[in-house]
């Protein structure tokens, strides 16, 4: 980004300042008074370097709008990250067979925990996997965000180089004739490699955005979230009346013993 936005500042003094001035000072040497047709040349060469440069000025301006976009992606990666390693954690938690109790109790009491820590596990589960797939689309985005600023940095670059030349070309005057071709070159190039670039991350950008709607229908998916106690799909049931029939051995009531 502080590359970038020293190459904007660079660009708009070439725009307003440099240019002009090179011009100025070109057309003030005698010979370009004299040589017929060269103060048009001139001109015309001063008018396609403001053109071209004030083409990729405005393209920067709105690249950088979304500079910031790539760094929030992997914070909020990392953070997606912390919470796949908590729900996965609680996933094994809950896992029927670490569970001392399940194996201990006997009866409707076991079938009941049984079925509820199974149900939690697997809601853990799922959470899991949307965490771990968020987490992935996002360092995707933020690693090909990246690449496209890194790239379009040294686009940038190469082009200020070759207009820094081309600025002393214009103000030499008698060098103009070959340098304008020269800068038609490279204009060639720059604006192809832009439009090349930005083609790149929108096709990025367009796969990022299917991921998303990927993630919003896994989200809205409730096959792992069985009914609560209402009725109502959710977070499996974990209240203390699930286990209604739960008493103690010997009263004659019980439906589930400990070993």
């Amino acid at each position: 980004m502080k590359e970038l936005e020293e190459y904007l500042v660079t660009l708009r003094d070439s725009i307003d300042t440099k240019i002009p001035n090179a011009l100025n000072t070109a057309k003030s040497l005698p010979y370009v008074r004299l040589a017929f047709g060269l103060s048009d040349l001139l001109d015309e060469f001063a008018r396609v370097m403001v053109e071209v440069s004030t083409w990729l000025l405005d393209k920067l301006i709105e690249i950088l709008k979304g500079a910031l976009a790539p760094y929030f992606m992997y914070r909020l990666s990392g953070e997606w990250s912390e919470v796949r390693s908590t729900v996965t954690s609680t996933q094994s938690t809950l896992d029927a067979n670490n569970l001392p109790a399940v194996r201990l109790w006997k009866g409707a009491a076991q079938q009941s925990y049984f079925r509820t820590a199974t149900t939690q596990s697997a809601a853990a589960g799922k959470l899991g996997d949307i965490a771990d797939k968020t987490r992935t689309t996002l360092l995707v985005a933020a690693g090909a965000g990246l690449a496209f600023y890194i790239g379009m940095a040294l686009i940038v670059k190469q082009f200020l180089t070759a207009l820094a030349i081309d600025i002393g070309l214009l103000a030499a005057g008698f060098t103009a004739i070959g340098g304008f071709a020269d800068f038609l070159k490279t204009t060639g190039i720059t604006t192809a490699q832009v439009t090349a670039a930005v083609t790149a991350i929108g096709v990025i950008v367009s796969n990022q955005a299917t991921a998303l709607r990927d993630l919003e229908s896994l989200a809205a998916d409730n096959g792992t979230f069985p009914d609560d106690a209402q009725g109502k799909p959710g977070w499996p049931d974990s209240l203390a009346g699930t286990f209604a029939d739960a008493s103690v051995e010997g009263d004659g009531e019980s439906k589930w013993r400990l070993n």
